[in-house]
């Protein structure tokens, strides 16, 4: 199962980093604040705020737990599964 194009940006603050026990990747659990579609895409994510997610990321390093991001997000799909991924992480400017 493939599916079709799709992105989501969402802000939260994330609440934990737990890397993957292969060493590659983590998954990050974010609070959500607000989650919208992005590139006139679907959101397949549609995560109300208050909501907790776990996504999964490649580069761990690159996130905080503790800190405000706006992830650029989207769900990968196969024959084994689905996935929700970060493909960009940009930490929220404090006002």
């Amino acid at each position: 199962m493939i599916l079709r194009p799709n992105k989501s940006l969402i802000e939260g603050k994330v609440k934990r980093v737990k890397r993957a026990a292969d060493g590659v990747g983590a998954d990050v659990v974010v609070d959500v604040q607000t989650c919208t579609s992005a590139d006139d895409l679907d959101d397949f994510i549609g995560a109300k705020p208050g909501a907790e997610l776990t996504l999964f990321t490649a580069e761990p390093d690159a996130i905080e737990a503790g800190k405000s991001y706006r992830l650029t997000t989207r769900v990968l799909g196969g024959p084994n599964g689905e996935r929700m991924i970060v493909e960009a992480a940009e930490p929220k400017k404090k006002r």
